[in-house]
């Protein structure tokens, strides 16, 4: 079967939208050779050597002009984006990314100009290393190839969009709908269903917004519950994402302490709370979290809710309360950060109960459906067990 060229995928994609990034084009080859912070010099010069001797090179960048020239540098720009750099690489993440920080990158810097630098109190700051402590590591770090292992890791984390290893909420996509074109395609928006989990809370000064300056001040008291600030001296795992509000800000607890969270310390503006299982609306955006990119989202996010909702099936619950997710290091990229806006929805048909009696739907049907899996397995346990007795 004769290959279908990726000029033919890009016009599909733009109309139906069911075309995936295929891991044998040209396209995937060199996003992972050159962009992969996985792969070693020898793979990434196979794929490279793969792309150079591969014929679509050429037929797709003689498409990628003729898109422009035929349909101007407007309405051929976004095609020949999807053509070169498609959906589902990280060349084309970092185009999205750069391209919304030409907005939001002066929005930050007026945010950090308009307000003094955030310092941790000294009852709220991590406690500094003992040096011997800090030598000994040193020293450990130098012959223990574990920790090498994880140093490095952590370093790639600060390029990668979603950090590996990190523990997050449990929970399902339900379901999919269309929100706002960007560079042509419309961005996803989620409808999730959350299980239960805990997280540690700390309001935030008022006035303090989504901006990363202001809320340096909770991120410090809860980094320091998190590493062993607290009633048990339990040092414990950092996870994602990171959930902003207009007035507070939450860590999320590894799930071996969701039952069982140790104490924050008496005085401490750090509060416990356990999230009910729930339906959530979330749409993923790259780059800086401003106020004014806030803003722009959640109106976005309201309106694809609003325009499919037949197809979403869901309201929300509080139009005017939005949480801003964040899964990455301060360090890392801007144009890698994975950062979502989050809303809590429920159900057309549930919009007259409460959270509490959707809450105990979603629970029994998780139970009935777990119910309904291990009878399965028995009964096929049960079949493969008569069939063995038969032909023996």
């Amino acid at each position: 079967m004769a290959r279908r060229s990726s000029t033919y995928l890009v016009v599909a994609s733009f109309i139906g939208g069911v075309e995936a990034l295929k891991a044998n084009s040209w396209q995937a080859r060199l996003d992972k050779s050159l962009l992969s912070v996985d792969l070693g010099v020898g793979s990434r010069l196979r794929l490279f050597k793969k792309v150079v001797q591969d014929p679509l090179v050429q037929e797709d960048l003689r498409s990628a002009v003729a898109l422009i020239q035929e349909q101007g540098f407007g309405k051929g720009h976004p095609a020949a984006i999807e053509l070169l750099w498609p959906t589902g690489t990280t060349a084309r993440s970092d185009i999205e990314g750069l391209t919304a920080l030409r907005k939001q990158f002066p929005e930050a810097l007026k945010d950090l100009q308009a307000q003094p630098p955030a310092f941790p109190s000294a009852s709220d700051a991590p406690p500094l290393p003992d040096p011997a402590t800090v030598l000994s590591n040193i020293a450990s770090l130098a012959t223990d190839q574990e920790k090498q292992k994880e140093l490095r890791e952590e370093a790639k984390d600060l390029l990668r969009q979603t950090p590996k290893g990190l523990e997050t909420p449990k929970y399902k996509v339900v379901r999919t709908v269309d929100g706002p074109l960007f560079l042509g395609k419309p961005e996803p928006v989620e409808l999730r269903s959350y299980e239960q989990y805990t997280v540690a809370k700390t309001s935030m000064p008022s006035g303090s917004g989504f901006g990363a300056s202001g809320g340096a001040e909770g991120f410090n008291k809860l980094a320091s519950y998190l590493f062993g600030k607290n009633a048990a001296e339990q040092e414990m795992a950092m996870t994602m994402p990171v959930a902003v509000s207009d007035s507070e800000m939450a860590f999320v607890l590894p799930r071996r302490f969701g039952e069982d969270a140790p104490a924050p310390l008496d005085g401490s503006t750090v509060a416990i709370e356990k999230l009910p299982a729930r339906f959530v609306a979330a749409k993923a955006f790259a780059g800086l979290v401003t106020e004014e990119e806030v803003a722009r989202q959640k109106t976005s996010l309201l309106e694809a809710l609003a325009a499919a909702e037949e197809a979403a099936g869901v309201v929300p619950v509080d139009g005017g309360e939005v949480s801003v997710l964040q899964y990455n290091s301060p360090l890392t990229l801007p144009w890698r950060r994975r950062n979502e806006i989050a809303i809590v929805v429920t159900e057309l048909d549930d919009a007259s109960k409460t959270v509490e009696e959707q809450t105990v739907e979603l629970e029994v049907a998780e139970a009935a459906e777990l119910e309904a899996a291990e009878v399965e397995a028995e009964v096929a346990v049960v079949s493969w067990y008569d069939s063995g007795v038969r032909l023996s």
